[in-house]
């Protein structure tokens, strides 16, 4: 008797795809980068091991010579873009929320292009949740005015990130580097809104982000100037000898909360000690931080959705079908609220994304594949308190 043959392997092969890479040293080298089918050049490049990226027929377009391999360390590359648009730029996890940016580069070339972002989610918080290569459609170099199409930026060689629609059309550097000359001949562009100016600091090397300005500096001890001239009041750090012994403990243990850590990192204010009972609920530090920065609790929400790398849940789109596979008393036990289901995933809102105990009870009590989203924990206990009323489970 014959025996059967073993079932044959489905290899997925790379194969070479054509791109033009633009050196931080101002050289175009032109080749073949293997990738697989679907697999986004942003990742892609900055995932490299070591830092290599191979390339075949690799031809410097300067002196019109060709190599049949070569290696680049990722690091050196200014602006990679897919010659023949067969590569995509962004990951499966695109957010929806389009934004038009201009790209200052340490070249004193700018990029403008749009970048996807998740729904309500700050550039500033996408800067610092990016990989290495910035991905950015239908852009445009200048000041040659070329239309590059889709491409990444290398985040090292980015100095300012504007949002553009602050500025007008033709505008460049709002406070270019250089000597005072030179500043004086440039012209500052009409701004029709105040600004808010960040830093975001990452392992790459920090980037200067200027956005629309609609509330106060959050950061302490910054002062938000109006259009008008006049100051807002700036957020103050408390000094220690306001507080008291007790309050000085409460301090330092908000201090070790993840919630006050993960703000912190955003440079955010932590909650003021004499607001807050002594042994602070999850929802308390959370409406202290909100309170102290001067901004909504769903903003905090966006802040950590994009720490987690979760969405931002939608509290009015809550199904029938997802309230019946939990019970009240395990939902408000857990301050998560189901949102939508089918026969095998359960998508939940939750406040706390370190809680292994959400996920573990969910997940016995359910049987579900669990997908999570962030709301506020007063959003969450109001949603509880609205879609649970009336209802037969105990």
């Amino acid at each position: 008797m014959v025996s059967p043959l073993p079932p044959q392997k489905s290899n997925v092969q790379s194969r070479p795809r054509h791109a033009r890479i633009v050196l931080r040293d101002g050289e175009v080298v032109e080749g073949g980068i293997y990738l697989n089918e679907g697999q986004a050049l942003a990742p892609y490049l900055g995932s490299r091991k070591g830092g290599w990226v191979n390339i075949i027929n690799a031809t410097w377009l300067a002196e019109n010579e060709t190599h049949n391999h070569a290696v680049l360390q990722a690091d050196h590359i200014l602006i990679a873009i897919s010659t023949d648009g067969d590569i995509p730029v962004y990951g499966l996890t695109a957010g929806a929320a389009v934004r038009e940016v201009d790209i200052a580069l340490e070249d004193a070339s700018h990029v403008r292009g749009t970048l996807h972002l998740s729904e309500k989610q700050r550039l500033s918080d996408y800067l610092h949740s990016c990989g290495k290569f910035l991905p950015v459609l239908n852009a445009t170099r200048s000041p040659s005015n070329e239309a590059i199409g889709d491409c990444v930026v290398n985040c090292m060689a980015i100095r300012v990130i504007r949002d553009a629609k602050v500025f007008d059309a033709d505008s460049m550097d709002l406070e270019p580097d250089g000597p005072a000359e030179a500043r004086a001949s440039v012209q500052i562009p009409a701004i029709q809104l105040p600004l808010n100016k960040e830093v975001v600091k990452r392992d790459t090397g920090s980037i200067r982000v200027i956005t629309e300005g609609r509330f106060p500096d959050r950061r302490a001890g910054r002062v938000y100037t109006s259009p008008t001239g006049s100051p807002a009041l700036a957020v103050r750090e408390p000094a220690a000898t306001e507080l008291t012994g007790a309050q000085r403990e409460l301090s330092d243990v908000l201090a070790r909360h993840w919630l006050v850590q993960l703000a912190t990192g955003a440079q955010l204010s932590p909650p003021d000690p004499r607001e807050l009972s002594s042994s602070p609920s999850l929802e308390e530090i959370w409406a202290g931080l909100a309170r102290r920065n001067d901004m909504a609790e769903g903003e905090l929400a966006v802040h950590v959705a994009s720490a987690f790398k979760l969405g931002v849940a939608n509290l009015d789109e809550v199904s029938a079908e997802a309230l019946a596979s939990v019970p009240e008393r395990v939902a408000r036990k857990l301050g998560a609220i189901p949102l939508s289901c089918d026969a095998k995933n359960l998508t939940v809102a939750i406040s706390d994304p370190s809680s292994l105990e959400i996920e573990q009870q969910l997940g016995f009590v359910t049987r579900k594949r669990l997908a999570f989203q962030i709301a506020p924990p007063s959003e969450i206990r109001g949603a509880l308190d609205w879609h649970y009323k009336g209802s037969a489970q105990t």
